[in-house]
């Protein structure tokens, strides 16, 4: 009897500590999300010897002894998180983030560059990240470079974009869709400049190709190269971007448009897990070739988004985008229009090999002009995108993905009405 009511006793006594330490808990995150980070780590750190194998309490620990300059015991919380949850990619950011501030420079870089080879990261975290490897470059007196090439098969079911209905009005038939294989190289090399470690300046330049070549349909051929330098402004919470670019565009083989454009880019941080992100945009368009000479125009973007980070392995990001575009010349209907677009994404490293991004757009683009051939009304079209990407690490910095599109256009002219569905199976290299 005696033994019962011990063992009663102990059984009691684990259920008031359990919950006693979940009450702690919730306090600590309290504290933490109001960013008192003093308070958050002294609950954390009389309550983790209990919970060694919980990643999250483990990672709010390593996050509250970061901020409080406590970067060994940081290190320390964070590596257990790295055993307990290998695929944790904002883990292994704060870790990489660590080793800097202990001057581990080299652990630092490897860790940075590690979470800069996985395509599911936001653009945006992508950015802070080589800000990041610039700083630690900085130190060696060096700026950070880092190169990444894909290498693509690809199926088109609508390479010319054919109609999707087979009449297009006044008794005219539709142009059929013509499908194709095509093979497709993508190269991007990017290189930061850390201005000086106390001005919160980097100079950023940015280089993109692209070659796609079809099987049959040559004339379809794409060549593509673009240069984009940009000045970056970094604090605690901002983030702001004036970036240029000029880019170049052949089809078949044949130079077809130049563009040149400006853009100025902010991103504020509301608290650690929800950031809203602001861009206005000018782009002229010239065209190369005599025929699409009328179709030069200038084109004017604002847009804003709210990324919202669900998990240290997830995310979700919404954005809402205004475009107009106004011809230069000529008298073409099919140039000046206003558009309005919402784009959902989401990403998710489902483990420390696999990962997911979908992506959703609908589109309503309004056409300024009365079509005067075949139709008398304004020409007005919607549409959407329905996309995924799953990603699987082979090894260190090389990936195989398959990604599939699904693209589908509704006009109140039916010429201008199509749908295609593209599949691109490759690999992807960071270097």
């Amino acid at each position: 009897m005696l033994k019962k009511i011990i063992l009663l006793m102990g059984i009691f006594a684990t259920v008031v500590l359990c919950a006693d330490t979940v009450q702690q808990y919730q306090s600590a995150i309290k504290y933490y999300k109001n960013k008192d980070y003093e308070s958050s780590y002294k609950i954390l750190s009389k309550i983790y010897l209990s919970n060694l194998s919980d990643p999250k309490l483990n990672f709010y620990l390593g996050c509250s002894a970061y901020e409080t300059g406590r970067y060994e015991i940081a290190l320390a919380a964070f590596e257990r998180v790295e055993m307990l949850d290998e695929g944790n990619l904002r883990n292994r950011l704060e870790m990489a983030k660590t080793f800097y501030m202990l001057k581990m420079y080299e652990e630092s870089q490897m860790a940075f560059e590690e979470v800069l080879a996985n395509p599911n990261i936001p653009k945006n975290v992508r950015t802070n990240i080589e800000l990041y490897l610039s700083k630690v470059k900085g130190v060696q007196k060096d700026s950070f470079t880092y190169a990444t090439i894909n290498l693509d098969w690809i199926y088109d079911s609508n390479v010319n974009y054919g109609q999707l209905h087979d009449k297009i009005g006044g008794g005219l038939v539709a142009t059929p869709e013509i499908s194709d294989n095509a093979l497709q190289a993508y190269g991007d090399v990017t290189n930061v400049y850390d201005i000086g470690q106390k001005s919160g300046f980097f100079i950023k330049n940015r280089f993109i190709g692209l070659l796609k070549d079809y099987q049959h349909e040559d004339g379809y051929d794409i060549g593509y190269i673009a240069y984009t330098p940009s000045l970056v402004y970094k604090s605690s919470r901002d983030l702001g971007e004036l970036v240029f670019g000029a880019d170049i565009l052949s089809i078949g083989k044949k130079d077809y448009l130049h563009t040149y454009s400006a853009m100025t880019r902010y991103e504020y941080a509301h608290n650690m897990t929800l950031k809203s992100m602001l861009h206005l945009k000018y782009l002229q368009k010239d065209f190369k070739r005599s025929w699409a000479y009328d179709l030069d125009a200038n084109h004017y973007e604002i847009a804003y988004g709210l990324q919202k980070i669900l998990s240290p392995r997830s995310y979700v990001q919404g954005e809402i985008n205004g475009c107009g575009e106004r011809k230069k010349h000529g008298n073409r209907t099919d140039v000046d229009y206003d558009e309005y677009k919402f784009n959902l994404n989401y990403a998710n490293q489902i483990t420390s090999r696999i990962g997911l991004e979908i992506f959703a757009q609908y589109r309503k683009r309004n056409y300024k002009e009365n079509a005067k051939v075949v139709y008398s009304t304004k020409r007005v079209d919607d549409g959407g995108v329905l996309a995924a990407n799953l990603n699987f690490r082979i090894i260190q910095r090389l990936l195989f993905h398959i990604k599939g599109y699904y693209t589908r256009v509704e006009s109140n002219q039916n010429q201008f009405s199509y749908q295609k569905h593209t599949i691109a199976v490759g690999l992807n290299k960071t270097f």
